[in-house]
Formats: C-alpha cells, sequence, structure tokens
C-alpha cells in the first residue's frame, strides 16, 4: 500500500459520494489526493447507508407525548453532523501541522483504532512478546456498566420493527433511537419501578460474545485492545471467557433473572477442568463491585454452596481496573436531579442522554430511578469515608425554593452529609425506589462490611487512573420541585470515581485491605496497588495511549503491558503517584 501523495485534484467520483470518500493512489505517474483508502472508504459505506436508511424510514414525530418524561427533539442529521464536524475539525487542524509523513490514512486508522495519532510504537502484546511474556492463566472477563450492548428479543407494538436489534451499542443503537418514539425507546429500556425487573412484555437482554464488549459502536473501543495484545502473546477464545450482564440490575436480580452467577461459577470450574489452572479475572467499574460480590455469593451456603476454598481453588489473580470500591457521588446527584450533563457514566455519549435530545431531565431521572444497578454503586462508609475536608457535606442546596429543604447555612445553600444525601434521593424517587433499591438485605459488595474470601493463593491488583478532576460533591438550586446541579466541587480521579474510592481499600490505610485482618482474613490476600497519571494527547479524540480516564484507560499501553504481565505469571510493584497512601479514615 504505497505510492507518494500528490497535489492534484482527484478524480470525481459517483454523484452519491461525498468529496472525503473519493481519491486514487498515485498511478502510471499520476499522482492524485486521497484522503482514505480504497479499503477504509468501502468499510464506510455500509455504516454510511445504514445512517442513511434509518434516517430515511424514520416516522414523524408523535403528537402527544407524556409531557412530564419526554422531550423529542433529536435530529439524526444533526447528531451526526456533529460527529463528522468533530472529525472533520481534527483533520483540518492536523492538516496544517508540519509533520514528515503524514497521511489521512494514518489519523483515521489511529482513529478507528483508539491509539495515539501518527503513533509507530508497537503493540503491547508484541512487546511482552519480544520480553519473553507467555499466556499462563486462562482469563475470564467482568465489563463495566454501560459498555455491554443490551437487545431487544420481545417489545410493544412499537419496537416490533427491532426484534434482536441493539437498543444500546453499536450503530443500531442510532436507528433505534431515530426510528423509534422517545417514550417507546424509554419503555423499553426501563425496568419495572416495583421489581427491578422486566416491565410486562418486554424482554431485554444483553448481548453475547467477546465482540460484544470489544466495541461499544465501530471506532469507540472498549476491550479490544486489551483482547489484541492477549492474542500477541498466545491468547485466543479457548482461553478467554467474557461474561456479559445487563448493567440496569444489580447481582441478586441478575442471579435471578439471567442465573450470572450460577453460569460465572461453572466457567470457572469448567476452565479449571479444561486447562488445569485457576483463571485470571479482569473487571472494570461496575465489574469488580459484581465480581467481589460473586466471590462472597460463590462460597456461602445462601449463595453459590462452593464452600470455603472455593475461590482459593478456581481463581489465583484478581485484577480491578477502575473499580468503584466504595461508590460514586455522582449516583446520588443524577438521582436526585436527573442532570447528567456532568454526571453521565459514558461521558462521552451523554450527548444522547442531554436534555436536547432523547430524554428530558424527568425521564432520565425516570430511567435512572429502575435501574437497582445503581444500589450497588451508592457511596459507602457515611461520612467517615464522604465527609472529610474539604467536602464535609455531599450536597448543599440553595436557590429561592431552599428553605424547603431545611435552615441555610452562612454559604445561603442547605447542607446534607452523604447520609442525608441518600436519605433525600430515596425521598423524591418514592417508596418503592428505596424498597426495591433496599431488597438485596447482604453485604456481599460492599468493601467495608464484607471480608474478601480466605484465600492465600490469590493476589489482587487495582489499577486505576488519577489527575483527572472528579466530581465529589455539588451545589443544587431549589425552582419549585426542581433541583439542578449548578456547581460541582472536584478532587482528583479517574474523572467518574473519586481517589478515595478507587485506592483506598488497596492503600496502606488501616481501614485498607493491606491492614484490615477482619476484611482480609488473617490478611492473607497480597494487595498491589499500580496508579497511572492521565496524560492525555493533544490530538487523540480519547486521550492516547496515556490516557487515565475511567473508560478510556483500557485503551492505556502502560495499563495493558501490566495486565499482560499478571495474566503471564509475573507480580508486579506498587506505583503509587497520588497521596491515597496518606488517607485516614
Amino acid at each position: 500500500r504505497g505510492g507518494k501523495r500528490g497535489t492534484a485534484r482527484a478524480k470525481a467520483g459517483p454523484w452519491w459520494a461525498p468529496g472525503w470518500l473519493v481519491g486514487t493512489w498515485a498511478q502510471g505517474g499520476h499522482e492524485h489526493v486521497q484522503l482514505v483508502s480504497n479499503r477504509t472508504r468501502r468499510k464506510l459505506v455500509l455504516p454510511c447507508l445504514v445512517v442513511f436508511v434509518a434516517v430515511l424510514l424514520a416516522p414523524p414525530p408523535p403528537e402527544k407525548f407524556m409531557d412530564s418524561l419526554f422531550d423529542f427533539d433529536f435530529d439524526p442529521i444533526e447528531e451526526i453532523s456533529k460527529v463528522g464536524d468533530t472529525f472533520v475539525t481534527q483533520w483540518k487542524e492536523l492538516a496544517n501541522l508540519e509533520v514528515p509523513n503524514f497521511s489521512f490514512d494514518a489519523i483515521y486508522y489511529s482513529l478507528m483504532n483508539d491509539s495515539a495519532i501518527l503513533t509507530e510504537s508497537k503493540r503491547p502484546g508484541l512487546e511482552q512478546w519480544e520480553k519473553g511474556l507467555r499466556k499462563e492463566f486462562p482469563i475470564v472477563i467482568v465489563p463495566g456498566a454501560t459498555t455491554t450492548g443490551l437487545e431487544i428479543w420481545r417489545g410493544k407494538p412499537c419496537a416490533k420493527a427491532y426484534f434482536k436489534q441493539r437498543l444500546w451499542g453499536t450503530m443500531s443503537m442510532f436507528s433505534s433511537l431515530a426510528g423509534m418514539e422517545s417514550s417507546c425507546w424509554l419503555e423499553h429500556m426501563s425496568m419495572n419501578h416495583t421489581t427491578g425487573l422486566d416491565p410486562e412484555g418486554i424482554t431485554v437482554r444483553p448481548a453475547e460474545g467477546l465482540s460484544n464488549v470489544e466495541y461499544f459502536m465501530p471506532g469507540f473501543g472498549i476491550w479490544a485492545q486489551i483482547v489484541e495484545s492477549l492474542a500477541d502473546v498466545g491468547y485466543d477464545n479457548s482461553h478467554l471467557y467474557v461474561h456479559p450482564y445487563d448493567w440496569r440490575m444489580d447481582a441478586s436480580r441478575l442471579e435471578r433473572r439471567d442465573g450470572l452467577l450460577t453460569r460465572m461459577k461453572h466457567t470457572f470450574e469448567s476452565s479449571f477442568e479444561v486447562h488445569g489452572k485457576p483463571a485470571c479475572v479482569l473487571t472494570h467499574s461496575y465489574g469488580d463491585t459484581l465480581a467481589r460480590y460473586f466471590m462472597s455469593w460463590v462460597e456461602s451456603p445462601a449463595g453459590g454452596k462452593g464452600g470455603k476454598g472455593w475461590v482459593d481453588k478456581y481463581i489465583h489473580r484478581y485484577v480491578n481496573i477502575g473499580g468503584p470500591v466504595l461508590g460514586v457521588p455522582k449516583v446520588i446527584a443524577a438521582m436526585t436531579s436527573g442532570d447528567t450533563s456532568e454526571s453521565i457514566w459514558l461521558p462521552d455519549f451523554k450527548s444522547i442522554l442531554s436534555q436536547r435530545s432523547i430524554l428530558s431531565k424527568n425521564g432520565r431521572a425516570h430511567w435512572f430511578r429502575s435501574m437497582s444497578s445503581g444500589s450497588l454503586m451508592l457511596p459507602q462508609g457515611g461520612e467517615e469515608v464522604w465527609g472529610s475536608a474539604p467536602h464535609k457535606t455531599l450536597m448543599c442546596i440553595g436557590g429561592k425554593d431552599a428553605d424547603k429543604y431545611g435552615e441555610p447555612n452562612a454559604e445561603g445553600c442547605v447542607p446534607f452529609t452523604t447520609t442525608e444525601s441518600i436519605d433525600l434521593m430515596y425521598n423524591r424517587s418514592g417508596q418503592e425506589t428505596r424498597q426495591m433499591w433496599g431488597a438485596d438485605k447482604t453485604t456481599w459488595g460492599q468493601a467495608l462490611l464484607e471480608p474478601l474470601p480466605r484465600s492465600p493463593n490469590l493476589k489482587m491488583y487495582c489499577l486505576y487512573g488519577v489527575g483527572v478532576e472528579t466530581e465529589r460533591a455539588y451545589r443544587l438550586e431549589a425552582k419549585g420541585e426542581d433541583l439542578e446541579i449548578s456547581t460541582v466541587e472536584w478532587s482528583d480521579g479517574d474523572g467518574t470515581v473519586p481517589l478515595v474510592s478507587l485506592g483506598y481499600m488497596c492503600s496502606k490505610g488501616k481501614r485498607g485491605w493491606r491492614k484490615n485482618a477482619r476484611l482480609n482474613p488473617g490478611l492473607k490476600i497480597a494487595v498491589t496497588s499500580r496508579e497511572y497519571r492521565h496524560q492525555p494527547a493533544t490530538l487523540s479524540l480519547r486521550g492516547g495511549p496515556r490516557t487515565g480516564d475511567h473508560v478510556n484507560i483500557l485503551l492505556n499501553t502502560e495499563l495493558i503491558g501490566d495486565i499482560i504481565a499478571i495474566a503471564a505469571g509475573r507480580d508486579l510493584e506498587d506505583r503509587v503517584i497520588s497521596d491515597i497512601n496518606a488517607v485516614e479514615l
């Protein structure tokens, strides 16, 4: 695929083709400008046609709406144009740079593979292969919230055209957003507010397979680079297991409806039988909470009945990537106000759920309150963890109607501690949300209450990003019955999870797993912390190979190299660059 790029005008293409898709390589002494390669253009034809047909067939907006929940103002052309404008702007800026051997193909390839622009470095897997690392332990992946695709199996008449199509994830998501009424989409993506399970007549399930977690949508990789690098050192699908799940539900309901925990138990046992070795578990975000819940459940007589020692036999290495071990304050903010402008779990796609798009604020709050998964991500530890200076309150409510919430302080707002904020959230959400979210009476998955399994052979690694401003506390304005976030107070973290939640339990703090013999029985499990400073690349849409962002850290080449080393049986040392070891609770 060689050839010198020329400056002559590219040949004209078909009348329907955008100019940026047209061009040829220099051949026969003639030079032509080419923006993307022939192979890339062929890849773009189908997605472009899908979007075009979805827009063409989209029904006109309905005449009536559920006024308090839905504001249907989604213009597919406008939304697609925003994405296109972003890419064009990036390309124009890059075209003006004097970079040796510059090509738009290099940029496009870089963007589509979530790697640093114009980098010539090898994949982490190839580098580790050259160092002699090879596959050792079979791997079980438990992905994070919102990064697993959801597809419809049974639905109401308004969704009959979308059987087994994605309501969340892939390009089908945009087709459904464009083609459905907003009320129909929300009805199928929400859970029953009383049971936390499927609404009557609706069946939405997680898509299965490794490919379901590799890419959220074309060009937006999640686990793709990790899987590719693992393949470089000898892994294939016989050594890689993945458990996608419905991230809208908590662990108890995932077991009740889908048998998720039972299926995970069978995966570990069958993997051990096939390979003769315990597994290495890779978790991300909410996946860490589910996996720790599973380790308590599987040994309990009230759960998986595996008995003491099950974890020690079947799991040898446990990797927590960006897990919200002590919870996330933004769950309370989103549930209380419905405001996701600074509080969306997948920030790269926050415009999809913005007030100018599919759902109104009330609609988003309605949706969030139906998802019992939020109960496992509420801040844990109360004021001892979240009430320390300078953030002595989690929320403070000001505005002209603030007095209905209590007595304002010297700053003119009514302060709420973490415990009081959770109570306010439940009061605004309704009694059914309080009962549904509080239905699981176990302490499984709660790091400050539930001990880790007694497992002297297990090694635990906590890998997370630091150096990203992260939501920690909120100032809200009361306007009638509405609460709107007006100010966000920030702390260190990975952009989604504050540092104290990411790292304290893995740190040297007296209540953490290294020193607390009650939560780590006999201090048998060795715990290692690895922090990755956020160093975003200027010309990368997702931060590049040194990002520490909550989702995009899965593209961090250093982190990928560490994962390969852990899976290959190497031991890693602590690397702590924040002040987490100085935090005392």
